[in-house]
């Protein structure tokens, strides 16, 4: 055996803490906002439940291109966040989502996976909100879903 077998271990080890350490900092370091969500078909026979999400106050202006879009977001009055800034380059500290028929959506807020048996209450409840925490390097992490009031 090697003297230094010990080293790749340690590395794997300090590798996986880094790893969990990056996803927490996002609410460690970031600002939380609520979203308006809607949500639709509430199971995946393989995954369990989860509720699909689509955001009405997340639109683009009618100058953006589809497809690929880099995004902020801010509190608009009623509370709910909104988008900020939206352009078709990356720049720092933007969520990189798509855009298509103006509206705008991210792969870490497209699906949410909940306790199994309240996929169909979430979806008869219609009116939702996510609360997510954003970094400000733009990593996002949705945190809790909940009923709209």
């Amino acid at each position: 055996m090697k003297k230094n077998s010990w080293i790749f271990p340690i590395l794997m080890t300090l590798f996986v803490a880094a790893l969990l350490a990056s996803f927490y900092a996002i609410s460690w370091f970031g600002e939380q906002y609520v979203l308006r969500a809607e949500p639709y078909d509430p199971f995946d026979p393989f995954y369990g439940e989860y509720v699909l999400l689509q955001y009405p106050d997340l639109e683009a202006p009618s100058d953006i291109r589809d497809g690929p879009v880099y995004f902020t977001l801010k509190e608009g009055p009623d509370g709910f966040a909104v988008i900020d800034r939206i352009e078709n380059d990356p720049f720092f500290g933007a969520i990189e989502g798509q855009h298509y028929d103006r509206r705008v959506t991210a792969p870490q807020l497209e699906q949410y996976y909940v306790e199994q048996g309240t996929g169909p209450d979430l979806e008869e409840a219609v009116d939702l909100q996510v609360t997510l925490d954003v970094a400000p390097w733009g990593s996002i992490r949705p945190v809790n879903l909940e009923v709209r009031e």
